[in-house]
């Protein structure tokens, strides 16, 4: 099993669909090989395909315990001239110096015990949308984040939070992997109203009903050492009980990484 509780097969499947979102550690895949698998780590092959650039190959090192960091950073220290990815579980010490980029994965149980969501809060399910409703969707995510990303037709559904009738925050299911893809969005001014827990319910409520029996989530991390919004985005996804929390790094090129236990 992976990630105690994927077949390496599943990760596959859920990894190919991620690598839509095209970050530092899941990009458009050619192909996905398992290299190496012992009691809590593998070690994973990727070719990426690159704009105007071709193949790019990486090595993705998933630690399941602490104990193995250590060994997984020195297996990738062999891949010199590969993307050396590192996925361990949240709370492990690593030297933020050695590395050049930093996100978080969340994934929860469908019958996850959440916050208390906000019940004045209604929540619509859009299968289909018009322009209008991108607008909509636009005016949202800068609200929330500074920028905007349409949703995907074929591969969203997307959940509007309203609050009195007005639209307050949004998200959008990845119906393939059953990814939250770009994270849940609540405007400014409605912070802290527990808005975002009620449309991770309903995202929760949804996906069950699809058949899944879990969703996750990516954060991607404006700095390694973590912006005020990356923060505070970790703290609300981690205070709605996640079943597993990893961190992703992408180590420097050339560079000795080390493992500092006990910090």
């Amino acid at each position: 099993m992976l990630l105690d509780f994927m077949s390496f097969e599943e990760f596959v499947e859920w990894y190919n669909e991620l690598g839509k979102l095209k970050i530092f550690w899941a990009k458009p895949v050619e192909d996905v090989s398992l290299l190496s698998r012992e009691n809590g780590l593998h070690i994973i092959g990727v070719k990426w395909i690159i704009r105007r650039r071709g193949i790019k190959e990486a090595i993705l090192a998933i630690v399941e315990t602490v104990d193995n960091v250590p060994k997984a950073i020195d297996y990738l220290k062999t891949y010199d001239s590969l993307n050396k990815i590192l996925l361990v579980p949240e709370e492990t010490p690593i030297d933020l110096s050695l590395v050049n980029a930093k996100s978080t994965l969340y994934f929860y149980d469908v019958n996850a015990k959440t916050l208390e969501p906000n019940k004045d809060v209604e929540v619509k399910t859009l299968l289909e949308w018009s322009e209008n409703d991108v607008e909509l969707f636009r005016r949202i995510h800068k609200q929330s984040w500074g920028f905007s990303i349409p949703p995907r037709r074929g591969d969203h559904v997307v959940l509007i939070a309203l609050l009195n009738d007005s639209p307050v925050g949004m998200a959008y299911l990845n119906i393939h992997n059953f990814n939250i893809d770009y994270g849940i969005h609540v405007i400014k001014p409605y912070w802290r109203r527990r808005i975002g827990t009620t449309i991770l319910v309903k995202l929760l409520d949804l996906a069950k009903l699809m058949g899944a029996s879990s969703i996750s989530v990516v954060r991607v991390f404006r700095s390694v050492k973590g912006a005020p919004s990356d923060i505070r985005a970790t703290m609300f996804y981690k205070a709605n009980n996640p079943f597993i929390k990893l961190s992703i790094y992408k180590l420097n090129s050339g560079e000795e990484t080390h493992f500092k236990s006990g910090l």
